[in-house]
């Protein structure tokens, strides 16, 4: 808080000296009117350590001329605050929630709601039904074909890929035309020369004669006789032989 002191002081104009660094008093002139052959000053003060100070030691003036023939001009800065003081300057207010045991409680609190709201949606997304698993759909007989007679439309076709082609060929026309006394030979030759059946294996046969890659092959047109056929029954060991 800042004190006022008005005194008339005799001499030349008076000003406050600078504030030095931990100064324990802050004067400043808020007036001055002469009086004569003396001025009237309305001084104002600010103290920042409470105790008895005279205001002589914080002015000069500005001719340089001396101040000792300045009567005392004593102030006093009271503390406002009293020695037992806690250091607070609001004092709290009494919470609500104290009986219940204040944050740590309300917390505590909190969770346990939360956690009792959420158990109805655990248990209601656990009570529904799990979806059912779609398996994916199972290829066709021609999608089994279709990399095998790739390989051999491009002349990269192995021994093991022509003979795994010709084992499907007989499985699925083995029954259709009632091969199965014949072993694997004789109802190889019977499908060559079924007029249907034997149209695959004698592409086959004229791609793996021809050099690699040479054969312009319509995969697509080749499968069409078997594009909606399911996938048959491997045939039994006894029969591939």
């Amino acid at each position: 808080m800042e004190g006022r002191v008005e005194v008339v002081l005799p001499g030349t104009a008076l000003e406050p000296k600078p504030f030095e660094h931990k100064g324990r008093l802050i004067v400043r002139i808020a007036e001055t009117r002469p009086r004569g052959d003396s001025i009237w000053y309305d001084f104002r003060y600010t103290g920042l350590v409470p105790g008895n100070y005279d205001l002589r030691g914080y002015l000069q003036r500005p001719d340089g001329s001396t101040t000792n023939n300045l009567p005392p001009i004593p102030v006093r800065v009271a503390p406002l605050l009293p020695e037992t003081h806690n250091g607070l300057l609001v004092e709290p207010r009494a919470s609500p929630l104290g009986r219940l045991g204040g944050y740590t409680t309300l917390m505590i609190v909190t969770a346990v709601v939360w956690a009792l709201l959420f158990i109805p949606l655990v248990w209601r997304h656990r009570k529904k039904a799990a979806p059912a698993v779609v398996a994916p759909p199972e290829p066709t007989f021609a999608q089994r074909l279709r990399p095998l007679v790739e390989q051999a439309a491009a002349g990269t076709l192995s021994g093991d890929g022509q003979a795994q082609l010709e084992r499907m060929l007989l499985n699925y026309w083995r029954d259709r035309l009632a091969l199965g006394t014949m072993d694997m030979a004789q109802a190889i030759g019977k499908l060559r020369d079924h007029p249907e059946a034997g149209e695959l294996l004698r592409a086959l046969e004229s791609w793996l004669h021809r050099p690699a890659g040479s054969a312009a092959v319509d995969v697509a047109a080749v499968l069409k006789p078997y594009r909606n056929i399911s996938t048959p029954p491997e045939p039994a060991a006894a029969d591939s032989k």
